[in-house]
């Protein structure tokens, strides 16, 4: 960060310490939008390649399930999307988006799965030999994409696809950086223990994302027959991360895991 508190988009995007300290400045609790109004303040270099690509970004669309990762990717990061296979961010983070919903009683969990990396094709099981051949997941080819990221949650709104005016209205609940090389070692246990039943899966030929509990392989091609398969966090991994990561405690009843709403910012207790 510059002497005069102002932050410079070059090094957001390439210093992971700074990168930090730009994630603690950004509100939470409030609309999107007002995220997106402090961040211009706060690193004006933001706002003006916002302003000046805006007409070839491409994640307005309303028909676009992934567009309100986009629309962090370009207004907090100033990247326009792309598929490089490589981590967005030069340090070795991916910028992720997902959302939370609330059960009857208001409480947050994950809505969804995150995907983080495509891992092969069902339809030729020969794509999946760089799993089949790393001897745990930190060995795998494409561990940096798991490994690491920047995660924006949001509080669900109804509907399947959101237009800009709906995503710049959700809620941001939370943003942090997170490290799966951080965390403790009962957790990298159970995600070497998915990876070893996945690997089992793919050579009974019938891979799967039944029985994993934190990292699992899920669908991710559009169009019908597609094969793509990717790497994933589950809803109670996302669930867990954002508990470790902000401090909120996580609650189990069951099988369902959630954090109670009155620990989030502007939730009445």
């Amino acid at each position: 960060m510059a002497s005069d508190g102002l932050f410079q988009l070059y090094q957001i995007q390439n210093n992971e310490s700074v990168c930090s300290d730009y994630l603690k400045q950004l509100p939470i609790g409030l609309s999107f939008r007002d995220t997106v109004e402090v961040a211009f303040k706060i690193c004006p270099e933001l706002e003006d390649f916002c302003n000046s690509n805006y007409k070839i970004f491409n994640g307005l669309g309303s028909r676009d399930k992934g567009s309100v990762g986009k629309m962090v990717e370009y207004f907090i990061f100033g990247q326009l999307p792309d598929t490089d296979p490589n981590p967005d961010l030069s340090w070795g983070a991916d910028i992720k988006a997902t959302h939370f919903k609330t059960n009857k009683q208001g409480h947050y969990n994950a809505k969804e799965r995150l995907t983080v990396t495509n891992c092969g094709d069902r339809n030729d099981y020969s794509t999946f030999h760089p799993i089949i051949s790393a001897t745990d997941v930190s060995s795998y080819k494409d561990y940096p994409k798991i490994r690491r990221g920047v995660l924006f949650v949001f509080e669900h709104r109804k509907g399947k696809y959101n237009n800009l005016q709906e995503n710049m209205d959700k809620k941001l609940l939370c943003c942090f950086a997170y490290d799966l090389n951080e965390l403790s070692k009962e957790i990298s246990n159970q995600i070497d223990d998915d990876f070893e039943h996945i690997k089992g899966t793919i050579r009974a030929g019938k891979i799967t994302q039944a029985g994993q509990i934190f990292l699992h392989t899920a669908p991710h091609g559009a169009g019908h027959g597609s094969g793509t398969r990717a790497f994933a966090f589950t809803n109670k991994f996302v669930t867990k991360l954002v508990s470790i990561y902000t401090g909120k405690p996580i609650t189990a009843k069951g099988r369902s895991w959630f954090i109670e709403k009155h620990h989030f910012i502007g939730d009445p207790v």
